[in-house]
């Protein structure tokens, strides 16, 4: 292969019967579920065979020549052995049924090739060290090994993708009788010539950027992740290991939060955002390679992927070393946003963490709790939310934010003000237990006229969340509900409250006027106020969630 970049577009199981792919030793093991992206791919292709003359994209498949001169997989494994497996299965079904020419056609054709040197067949797909025997024994030698257990991650993700796709087979064969072989012929033609996948080989690992801009969707954050990694390592130069050193700083800084590698895809995309205003996933690799046109460039951006992967980490974890010296207010702050799980405003936190002076950073982070809670009260998720959090990061990068007061006068445009959240708030319903608490206790907070009443911690394993008119409604013991009326109302905030768990667990699905001793006995202001109402109905929790709503508009104010 002499040129540096040479492609085609194949059938994935025409690719598979003329080329031989192996998975590097140290790339990823397989990681496809079974509930997910293998579940996707089979149902995707059940339902392409409905117009059997439309291709169906697989997307890219990225090879590079290897010092021996073998091809391996850079981007694609997941595909490849995904379809191998279908392959098998389909082999196996008329193994069993006794066709021996068409499953000795399908092993020759698509899961071994003949070496003549070796005198032996060998796999058409070798997988990494690690998962390379497993999958020979458990898929391609299956029947001579129909129990091979392991207690790897990946091993057991292969064995439940196989089963999955051997029961799926088994459901098609159900579903069409006498047609069965027909149908199955029908797949490996299909996977032959319309399931297409582009094969691109490239001259070196470094040269497996990505050409597309939108990979199959399936394995987009781990092969962006590469291939970002492999473009700045190739624009490197002889600074290659300078380069190296930062990425492995930045992997581990990030590792510290969680290993996964979708991680590494969100801070990249949190990195983009504040140099370059609102970044999707799939234009991160575009951004970068606008940005690292040379040398200078590369190693510039690594460096600030360093700088910032210690911040990204601290953003995420309110025990980080970072804020020793800024209070309590800002773990209080980190502790608050991820309980409510709001990852859209990272950006903008890590933009905060980093570029404004730290007098700010605490005071800064209380408004986008405040902010936080307002969007998600009013639903407001998307696209707004991050254009507009991205443009503030951005502007807070490039000095134009420069202190608190500045950061709310520009995010006063996209946040919903007082007016929009009372309003909102007066009809909320809300069906996550820990948000539920976490908004009673801060009310609660703020009716008792304690300070900060935003930063109340969600902890306490003892505080039960009393649905006051319960799901199961007695027509005896609730004469003023309907079950209409329960069902809509269940959810609603007014008709919530706080108590001991035990309290809780006492008083069960008992009629308002049985609750109303315990709660009189609550030391909480918000449930104990409920003594003294001789009804609770649809008004009453209307009611009481307006008293709520101004409440509201204190404790996240603006």
């Amino acid at each position: 292969m002499d040129k540096e970049f040479d492609f085609k577009v194949l059938g994935i199981a025409t690719a598979i019967k003329q080329e031989r792919f192996r998975v590097p030793p140290n790339q990823r093991e397989y990681s496809w579920t079974s509930e997910t992206q293998v579940r996707d791919l089979l149902q995707d292709i059940n339902n392409a065979l409905r117009n059997p003359d439309k291709p169906y994209f697989l997307g890219t498949v990225v090879l590079t020549k290897a010092e021996n001169g073998v091809l391996e997989i850079a981007d694609g494994q997941q595909r490849i052995a995904t379809t191998t497996m279908i392959l098998a299965a389909i082999r196996d079904y008329f193994r069993k049924e006794g066709q021996s020419d068409t499953y000795k056609s399908i092993e020759h054709d698509y899961l071994f090739s003949f070496e003549r040197k070796q005198g032996e067949f060998t796999s058409k797909l070798t997988l990494n060290v690690d998962d390379n025997d497993f999958f020979k024994k458990s898929v391609l030698h299956h029947h001579n090994n129909p129990n091979t257990i392991s207690l790897r991650h990946s091993h057991k993700l292969i064995s439940e993708a196989f089963d999955y796709i051997k029961k799926y087979i088994g459901n098609l064969v159900s579903m069409h009788g006498k047609r069965s072989s027909e149908v199955l012929n029908e797949w490996i033609e299909y996977l032959d010539n319309q399931a297409n996948i582009v094969i691109l080989k490239v001259s070196n690992a470094e040269n497996a950027f990505m050409m597309f801009e939108t990979l199959n969707d399936r394995g987009l954050k781990t092969s962006q992740v590469d291939l970002v990694k492999n473009h700045i390592f190739s624009r490197a130069g002889d600074r290659l290991p300078e380069a190296q050193r930062m990425w492995s700083a930045m992997k581990t800084a990030i590792e510290t939060v969680s290993d996964d590698d979708d991680i590494t895809m969100d801070f990249l995309r949190c990195v983009c955002c504040i140099i370059a205003g609102q970044t999707t996933k799939k234009e991160i690799m575009r951004t970068i390679q606008s940005r690292t046109e040379s040398k200078t460039d590369a190693l510039l951006m690594m460096g600030l992927f360093e700088e910032l992967s210690q911040e990204y980490a601290a953003i995420l974890n309110p025990d980080h070393p970072k804020w020793n010296e800024y209070g309590t207010e800002a773990r209080q702050a980190i502790q608050v946003i991820n309980l409510l799980g709001v990852t859209q405003i990272q950006p903008l936190m890590l933009a905060v963490s980093k570029y404004l002076p730290n007098k700010y950073v605490p005071t800064s982070f209380k408004s986008l709790v405040s902010w936080s809670v307002r969007f998600l009260i009013l639903n407001i998720r998307g696209g707004r939310l991050d254009e507009g959090y991205a443009k503030l990061a951005n502007r807070i990068h490039t000095g134009e934010i420069k202190s608190t007061v500045d950061l709310k006068k520009e995010g006063s445009s996209i946040v919903p003000n007082d007016g929009t959240f009372k309003s909102a708030f007066e009809t909320v319903r809300v069906g996550t237990a820990k948000l539920a608490k976490y908004y009673l206790r801060s009310l609660e907070t703020t009716a008792s006229e304690q300070d900060d009443p935003e930063f109340l911690p969600n902890n306490d394993s003892v505080i039960n969340l009393e649905h006051i008119m319960p799901s199961s409604i007695d027509e005896k013991k609730w004469p003023n509900v309907s079950k209409s009326d329960a069902e809509a109302y269940l959810k609603r905030l007014g008709n919530m409250c706080l108590l001991k768990a035990k309290k809780n667990s006492d008083i069960g699905n008992l009629s308002f006027d049985h609750k109303k001793q315990t709660y009189k006995e609550s030391a909480y202001q918000l449930t104990n106020q409920l003594a003294s109402l001789d009804v609770w109905d649809i008004e009453a929790i209307e009611n009481r969630q307006k008293v709520m709503a101004d409440l509201a508009v204190k404790t996240w104010a603006l």
